[in-house]
């Protein structure tokens, strides 16, 4: 997704009118958010960056597929990673919805992997002990961990939730 996002990046720069294959309506428009700061938070569009992050968990998972021992320390810094990255989703998801009005189709596909991915990531490091055994230990780590992709999905439906309620105006004529 980053990838497609970072041509279309180019692609209106290169020519700010161009309607983007994910303008889809006035409510979901790839395009219309990424006129806004929010989408260059580093200096550079958001897209880039999740090109480059979305390299790690994929080399772990041909790793884990090649059956590859990782070490702890690994896991807990691609969980953390994760979580950097499940906090950027909310900080884009908010700023995106809530303050410019705007939902990016392919930032939704984005959030969708990102969340539930952070949370079965770190729910296998509680569960392998990588946070140590007092973490391991806790029955409140032991639920989540347990339950780490109910949980990425519940997450995933509030935001779901939350996007159908700010533009139910949009939602209710398709009914």
């Amino acid at each position: 997704m980053s990838f497609l996002l970072s041509i279309d990046k180019l692609r209106k720069l290169e020519n700010p009118g161009i309607t983007l294959s994910c303008d889809l309506n006035p409510f979901f428009s790839c395009g219309s958010v990424m006129d806004y700061p929010q989408a260059q938070l580093l200096g550079f569009p958001n897209q880039f960056l999740g090109i480059a992050a979305f390299v790690v968990p994929l080399i772990f998972g041909v790793l884990v597929l090649a059956r590859v021992e990782l070490p702890g320390w690994m896991w807990m810094s691609l969980a953390a990673g994760l979580g950097a990255g499940a906090l950027l989703c909310m900080y884009l998801f908010y700023t995106s919805i809530f303050a410019i009005g705007v939902g990016c189709p392919w930032c939704i596909v984005v959030w969708t992997v990102t969340i539930p991915m952070f949370c079965v990531v770190t729910g296998y490091a509680v569960l392998r002990g990588f946070f140590g055994a007092g973490v391991t230990a806790s029955p409140y780590s032991r639920v989540f961990a347990q339950h780490a992709l109910l949980i990425g999905v519940l997450w995933m439906c509030i935001v779901y939730g939350l996007i159908i309620v700010k533009f139910w105006t949009f939602f209710s004529g398709l009914l």
